[in-house]
């Protein structure tokens, strides 16, 4: 699948998605999202990182959750690029 961007994503007080638009529909979380770090490829950072910011800009925060639109229970899986607050769907079933 190819990545697609998410708007209008809900956060609770710890960061977790609550809500998001995807394909003009609304989803409601319906599961305890699970949180997990992977890694940027550092090779394409490598000469962009400023001094002490290299953490936030390699790795990648990401969620598991089920959601629903109220009509479908669905599986996603997200990205959230933590410098620059963008939240993407990495995988729907």
């Amino acid at each position: 699948m190819q990545t697609e961007t998410l708007a209008g994503v809900l956060l609770d007080s710890d960061g977790a998605p609550l809500s998001f638009q995807y394909r003009s529909k609304s989803y409601l979380v319906c599961s305890k999202p699970v949180r997990w770090y992977s890694r940027k490829l550092w090779w394409e950072f490598a000469g962009s990182a400023a001094k002490g910011n290299g953490q936030a800009i390699l790795e990648v925060e990401m969620w598991r959750l089920w959601a629903t639109d109220g009509e479908n229970r669905m599986f996603f899986e997200l990205r959230h690029q933590v410098p620059e607050n963008a939240w993407e769907i990495t995988e729907v079933s």
